[in-house]
């Protein structure tokens, strides 16, 4: 039961090879799913049925998993990490302020993923997938809603066991709360100028463009570490009420404007915020929608650009409590 089911991922110094704990995210769903190639061979054969059973192999493809969780204001610079291409942080007196950017090369590691899955007889199965590299993410925003993250993985291989001792020990920020929509705030600047828009829901994008099937002749099935291969793409879309303000918006794509985008989340938990930044989108459609029976309705599709000067194409910001510092060994002093 879900009780009893847990995910935690951790982060790999070596792509394939297990770090000795996981940090816990409460995810929502269990997607988790590993891939089998069956070799086979078929030939002429006298008295042969169908295909004969010493005539398949089987081959680890490794496979795809999926972690979607509502965003907590505490805990989630790991899953961040994954998404990104580019780290980094400072700590002030009371805070630890994450900064993960786009960037024309991924420097993101790899983790592995640890899966939790009881038997309906009381047994936990933990279930370790190496070589987690994430493909794509999206974050949404909507009114009524807690903000929600989904990143999709690839990992070359995994392995189970049901003897406790070889599970990976899950760590759980001890406070934290989930963002949600009344403390989520929407900046959009055409100009220079900022543009109004009554907006009740965002989703915000990403496909990596890694290159995931990087299998070779070297007598080992596993593949090797990902790698980026296409440009990436990065989209979004606001919906919201049409009005004299947002006109601007719709005037902006019809041009081929080019205009800023910002997003800002005020966490519960003390000190704790998230940013997100898009010097450069462009409005891909559409026009405003009336109806009978509701009020117009403005749904602005975009797609994230390079700005071009250098700076990401997305910043996102993540400021959570200054992690305490580990408790210094006594040491004994010397016998006289």
């Amino acid at each position: 039961m879900a009780l009893d089911a847990a995910i935690g991922i951790g982060e790999e110094a070596t792509y394939g090879t297990a770090p000795t704990s996981t940090i816990g995210y409460e995810g929502k769903a269990d997607s988790w799913k590993v891939a089998k190639e069956f070799i086979e061979s078929v030939g002429f054969r006298r008295g042969m049925q169908t295909a004969r059973a010493d005539r398949r192999n089987i081959v680890t493809m490794g496979g795809e998993g999926e972690l979607e969780v509502d965003l907590l204001d505490v805990g989630a610079a790991a899953l961040l990490r994954a998404a990104f291409d580019k780290y980094s942080f400072t700590d002030t007196e009371t805070a630890r302020v994450h900064v993960f950017e786009t960037a024309p090369v991924s420097q993101s590691p790899s983790f592995t993923a640890q899966m939790i899955r009881p038997t309906v007889d009381g047994t936990e199965v933990a279930y370790r997938h190496v070589g987690c590299v994430a493909t794509e993410w999206e974050l949404t925003a909507e009114t009524e809603s807690a903000v929600t993250l989904n990143v999709s993985f690839d990992f070359q291989d995994v392995s189970h066991s049901s003897a406790p001792a070889q599970a990976l020990p899950i760590t759980y920020p001890t406070v934290a709360r989930p963002y949600d929509w009344t403390r989520t705030a929407i900046t959009l600047t055409r100009a220079g100028a900022p543009v109004a828009l009554d907006a009740g829901k965002l989703s915000l994008t990403g496909d990596r463009g890694m290159k995931t099937d990087r299998r070779f002749l070297r007598a080992n099935a596993l593949k090797k570490t990902p790698v980026r291969a296409a440009v990436p793409t990065y989209e979004g879309e606001l919906e919201g009420e049409f009005s004299a303000d947002s006109l601007k918006l719709y005037e902006a794509f019809v041009a081929g404007e080019v205009i800023g985008f910002r997003t800002d989340l005020t966490g519960l938990t003390p000190g704790t915020s998230l940013k997100i930044e898009c010097p450069a989108i462009q409005f891909t459609g559409e026009s405003p929608e009336a109806s009978v029976d509701d009020v117009t309705v403005h749904t602005l599709p975009f797609r994230v650009l390079d700005p071009g000067d250098g700076t990401p194409a997305i910043r996102l910001t993540y400021t959570e409590p200054k992690p305490a510092a580990p408790a210094k060994a006594m040491s004994t002093p010397d016998k006289e």
